[in-house]
């Protein structure tokens, strides 16, 4: 009796080490397969001019300049919007980079050109989760240094994943019912920063959006 009660305990551990379920937490596709991706946006803030960095004095000499200390982090992923106002013709032909991570905490930079004299903004082709600096070369001013630079929140968020091609989108919503007039999308096969969509109803910090999508399997952490 006791030499079977160890082997049935034998057979039973066994049989359950080998048998047990296990999870697989990860995705699992065929080639053809496609996945419909869910992505919320809640509560995102409107747009901006100077909702990260406002009124930064910039080149104070023919040196370079750089902004670390910001007012805000972009309260979801999004394109940015940075603004000059010189009123002095004291800007010289200049590019700005400004660099942060992607929805996924990958570094990223975007630059931004202006004319010499130049005044207004310029909406970034890519959506940061963060803004670790704001970089302004030597010579991008002239005497009397008198330019401002803000940067702020503009109106299309970061998509989570990558995406084939603009229409491989399904539907939104905004507050739970589905949007009558479809968002503007932008995709790219590789790089997560360059999917946004820019919805039809307004950000005002207190609508809810949803953004249903096929993702590429192109673009992972």
């Amino acid at each position: 009796m006791r030499n079977f009660i160890l082997i049935f305990l034998l057979v039973f551990v066994s049989f359950s080490s080998f048998g047990a379920t296990q999870r697989f937490f990860q995705d699992a596709k065929l080639p053809t397969q496609q996945m419909v991706e869910k992505q919320s946006f809640i509560n995102p803030a409107a747009a901006g001019d100077n909702d990260v960095l406002s009124s930064f004095t910039g080149n104070t000499s023919g040196a370079a300049a750089t902004a670390t200390t910001f007012v805000a982090q972009p309260d979801v992923p999004r394109v940015l919007v940075l603004v000059v106002d010189q009123s002095a013709d004291d800007l010289a032909d200049c590019t700005v980079t400004v660099t942060g991570t992607n929805f996924f905490d990958q570094l990223i930079t975007q630059t931004y050109t202006f004319a010499a004299n130049a005044s207004g903004s310029q909406t970034s082709s890519k959506a940061f989760k963060s803004v670790t600096s704001v970089s302004f070369p030597a010579l991008c001013e002239d005497s009397p240094y008198g330019a401002t630079w803000s940067l702020g929140f503009g109106e299309a968020l970061g998509i989570k994943r990558c995406m084939g091609a603009d229409g491989d989108f399904l539907h939104s919503t905004l507050n739970g019912a589905k949007e009558a007039t479809a968002p503007t999308i932008v995709s790219d096969s590789d790089e997560v920063e360059k999917n946004i969509v820019d919805f039809n109803g307004a950000m005002n910090g207190s609508n809810d959006f949803n953004l249903f999508f096929f993702q590429n399997y192109g673009c992972h952490p």
